[in-house]
């Protein structure tokens, strides 16, 4: 047994993988906004680049090497005769807002992107020069597309799924040379269906606009807004198509994504507007989403609005409650992570370290006075807080479970509310365990929206 390579920060992961064409070894290390990676081939580790903070990279090869990088601000995809060389521009060509090439697929002829634009998913392809040949926009309306995860190196077509909010799961295949559909019957198409999606935008309170996805019936007139944000770690949080929804719109929900600043869903600025220091942006954005929605039609009465979010999601959402408490009818609650200063400050925890730049180090005071502004226990306050429905799971390692009952029980003894105030924690599995059961959950959201039919 050999040690090749051991990362001595503990705010840094490794994982490996190997190239398109098999022939490469790659050995990465990464923490939230820079990595590091070495080539594996001769037994021993060749640093590729080092380590710069705020800089990312990432190698493949197929005919040739192709890298993805941020290293001239924007990312952008670069070629080179070997990667411990010199880096060739090759797409874009320019300077433009196409936000991260989220995947890109190498071929023997061609070169596939898949990026996202104003929060559009599209492709572009490309010869392996770097000539771009095509843009496609992948799905409308509340919609994504991606490129299937395993593809032929040789063949002239790709595999492409695409789905949405009101769009079942499809797939279809792509000409890589015409640029055409390979028998067009979208088998994800939601003719017939009685659900409507768009994306809109709403103004932030600093004037940013922020895109939200949503979903109706659209026969029926709106009774209550089911709102979910998440907002960390770069997540887009795409709209896909989720089965279990069409019980609350059939009885008049609507249903809605706030893409907030500190997820991926508009490029990686969006991203670090809404990271660390700058986290209030993304609950500014959540509780502008909900008072804008709340007011679904100007000639009508304003809606109950309700608020779901799991995880770092549920930062989002008890922090809005804490600045907002009112503007929500009920609040459903996942796993949340609401103590955010009590957690960040135990390094002993398994990924404190690793998340300083998501949410910040108490050590520096800067960040600590930022923190102390937004962390959900800590700003608990006599105020209405509305009735909420929180689960955690026992043998959370992400999440520790002491985390949101001692919150819950905080909150009880501030709330001027009647609640109820439910916690539910489940006594095995972690994480995910605990990431809630949509039937006791949409039933909690409809008997507080008294829509009992």
């Amino acid at each position: 047994e050999q040690t090749l390579y051991e990362e001595q920060d503990p705010a840094w992961l490794l994982s490996l993988y190997r190239t398109t064409d098999g022939q490469h070894l790659v050995l990465q290390g990464n923490n939230h906004d820079s990595s590091e990676q070495y080539l594996l081939d001769s037994g021993k580790p060749q640093q590729v680049k080092p380590r710069q903070r705020g800089v990312e990279y990432y190698l493949d090869s197929q005919s040739g090497w192709v890298i993805k990088s941020n290293r001239e601000g924007a990312f952008a995809l670069y070629s080179a005769s070997t990667p411990l060389g010199e880096w060739q521009r090759l797409w874009p060509a320019k300077e433009e807002d196409l936000g991260d090439p989220d995947k890109w697929r190498l071929f023997d002829r061609h070169l596939v992107v898949q990026f996202r634009q104003q929060g559009e998913d599209w492709l572009a392809l490309l010869d392996r020069n770097g000539h771009e040949r095509q843009r496609l926009l992948l799905a409308s309306g509340a919609g994504t597309g991606w490129l299937q995860g395993e593809h032929d190196p040789a063949s002239d077509r790709i595999l492409v799924r695409s789905q949405g909010l009101s769009q079942p799961p499809g797939q279809r295949w792509l000409d890589l040379n015409s640029g055409q559909w390979i028998n067009d019957r979208h088998t994800g198409d939601d003719k017939g269906l009685p659900y409507q999606s768009e994306r809109r935008w709403i103004t932030s309170a600093d004037g940013t606009r922020v895109p939200v996805s949503l979903v109706w019936r659209k026969d029926l007139a709106p009774r209550a807004v089911l709102l979910y944000g998440y907002g960390a770690y770069g997540t887009p949080m795409r709209p896909y198509y989720q089965k279990e929804l069409l019980s609350l719109l059939d009885r008049g929900f609507v249903y809605a994504i706030a893409h907030v600043r500190g997820g991926g869903m508009l490029g990686e600025q969006w991203t670090r507007d809404g990271r660390g220091i700058n986290k209030q942006n993304g609950i500014s954005d959540f509780i502008a989403a909900g008072q804008a929605l709340r007011h679904w039609s100007p000639d009508s009465a304003p809606l109950p609005m309700f608020a779901m979010g799991g995880s770092a999601g549920g930062t989002l959402v008890a922090a809005a409650l804490n600045q907002q408490p009112t503007l929500f009818s009920g609040a459903v609650l996942q796993v949340p992570f609401v103590d955010m200063l009590g957690t960040m400050s135990d390094p002993a925890l398994p990924l404190t370290r690793h998340e300083y730049q998501e949410w910040g180090n108490p050590a520096k005071p800067v960040e600590y006075q930022a923190m102390r502004r937004i962390s959900p226990y800590d700003n608990l306050h006599r105020a209405p807080y509305p009735p909420l429905l929180v689960t955690t799971a026992l043998h959370d390692s992400q999440v520790p479970y002491w985390e949101p009952v001692k919150w819950l029980a905080r909150l009880r003894e501030h709330s001027t509310g009647s609640g109820p105030y439910l916690l539910l924690t489940e006594l095995e599995g972690g994480h995910r365990a605990g990431g809630g059961d949509r039937a006791r959950e949409f039933a909690f959201l409809l008997h507080l929206a008294g829509i009992n039919q």
